[in-house]
C-alpha cells in the first residue's frame, strides 16, 4: 500500500484517537540545528529515530513540520546536528519550540554552541548530539522527514572527565519528565515531576547541584516530617556545631531513617523546606542535601531566618514524602 493510499478512512476521528493515543507516547526531545548559505536556524523535535547503524555511516531520521522555517533550511543547507536535551533543559526546548521568547529574539542565545564537521551548530551542553549531511526527504503529510548520514557523534561533556552521565529529556502525556531506572524488579514511584533541572544551570556563579522540579503531582500516603537539625534522634544531642554543612548532614540522615521506619524513602519526597540562620551558609548545606536527593527531582524552597529554636542550630530541614499508591518498596533507600 503507498502513502497515497493510505490517506484514505471512514473514520472522521481516527485523528483525535491518534493524537491522544501518541501522547502517551514517551519520546525524547531534541534540538535540530543546521546553517550553511541558507542561514542558521533550529527547531526542536520529538520525532527522531536511528534508521541503521550499518552501512558507509550510520543514518538517522528526523520529522520537521514543512511550515517550520528549520525544514526549508535543512533543505537548502544539506546538513543537520540532532542535539539531544539533558533533563534540566526544557527551556530550551521551549524557546526553540517557540514557547518562549528570548530577550534578543535569537533562539541561539539561550545555550552556548560550537561546531563539528558539517558546521550546524552543536549544543555545548547537550546529552549527546549528531552531526549529519542529509541523505534523503520525503514528504509526509504535514511534515518532512529528513533522513541524515552521521559524521559525527559528540557525547556528554563530561563522560571523558568520567563523571555520571546525565539523564534525558522526555516529554509524554503534554508534559517533561525523565526517565527513573527500575532496580530489582521494584516499580518505580508513580509521581509526576515536571519541569526538572539542575541548580548548576540555574546558578552558574554558585557551587551547587540540586536535582529539582518545579512541580511535583503525587498520588498516595502522605508523611509530614517534623523539622529535622543536627541532632541525634536517640539521644537529642546537638552534633556539629558551627558546622552548617555538618549539621545538614545529620538532619538529612535523620530524615532518611524517619522515612525507612515510616515504610518509605527518599525517594518519595515531594517537598524540601530549607531554613538557613546565614545566607553563606547556602551552597554547603544545599551540596549536602543534594548529594542525599540525587535523581529525586523534589520541589525546594530556601528560607533565612533570624534564628531556630536553639542558638547552636543553623539549618533546619523540613520534608514532606508521599509512598505513592501500590508501592512496596519501603526497603529501598537513597543517599549519597
Amino acid at each position: 500500500m503507498g502513502l497515497a493510499e493510505q490517506n484514505e478512512t471512514n473514520d472522521p476521528d481516527l485523528r483525535l484517537r491518534f493524537l491522544e493515543g501518541m501522547s502517551r507516547v514517551a519520546t525524547t526531545v531534541s534540538v535540530v540545528t543546521t546553517d550553511g548559505p541558507a542561514g542558521r536556524a533550529g527547531v526542536t523535535v520529538s520525532a527522531m529515530s536511528s534508521v541503521s547503524a550499518d552501512g558507509p555511516q550510520p543514518v538517522l531520521l528526523v520529522c520537521v513540520h514543512r511550515d517550520s522555517p528549520a525544514a526549508a533550511a535543512i533543505r537548502a543547507n544539506g546538513v543537520f546536528c540532532v542535539n539531544l536535551l539533558r533533563d534540566a533543559q526544557s527551556g530550551v526546548s521551549d524557546v526553540f519550540a517557540g514557547r518562549i521568547k528570548t530577550v534578543d529574539g535569537d533562539k541561539f542565545s539561550c545555550a552556548l554552541w560550537t561546531t563539528l564537521a558539517t558546521g550546524a551548530p552543536l549544543a555545548e551542553d547537550r546529552l549527546v548530539a549528531f552531526d549529519c549531511r542529509l541523505l534523503q526527504e520525503q514528504a509526509v503529510g504535514t511534515h518532512h522527514v529528513f533522513f541524515g548520514a552521521v559524521q559525527a557523534v559528540a557525547p556528554e561533556p563530561g563522560e571523558a572527565a568520567g563523571e555520571a552521565p546525565g539523564r534525558p529529556l522526555l516529554y509524554t502525556d503534554r508534559a517533561y519528565g525523565t526517565p527513573a531506572r527500575l532496580e530489582g524488579g521494584q516499580t518505580a514511584p508513580a509521581h509526576r515531576r515536571l519541569r526538572p533541572f539542575n541548580t548548576r544551570d540555574t546558578y552558574p556563579d554558585q557551587k551547587l547541584d540540586n536535582d529539582l522540579s518545579q512541580v511535583v503531582a503525587a498520588r498516595g500516603t502522605t508523611l509530614y516530617l517534623r523539622g529535622q537539625v543536627g541532632q541525634g534522634l536517640e539521644d537529642s544531642a546537638s552534633v556539629a556545631v558551627g558546622d552548617p554543612a555538618g549539621q545538614a548532614e545529620q538532619a538529612m540522615a535523620n530524615i532518611a531513617q524517619l522515612l525507612r521506619e515510616a515504610g518509605s524513602d527518599l525517594s518519595h519526597v515531594c517537598k524540601i523546606v530549607i531554613y538557613l540562620t546565614d545566607p553563606r551558609y547556602r551552597e554547603p548545606v544545599y551540596q549536602v542535601v543534594g548529594s542525599w536527593l540525587r535523581g529525586v527531582y523534589p520541589v525546594s524552597t530556601g528560607l533565612v531566618v533570624q534564628a531556630l529554636a536553639r542558638p547552636e542550630w543553623l539549618v533546619e530541614i523540613d520534608v514532606t514524602a508521599v509512598i505513592p499508591d501500590g508501592s512496596d518498596d519501603g526497603d529501598r533507600a537513597v543517599g549519597p
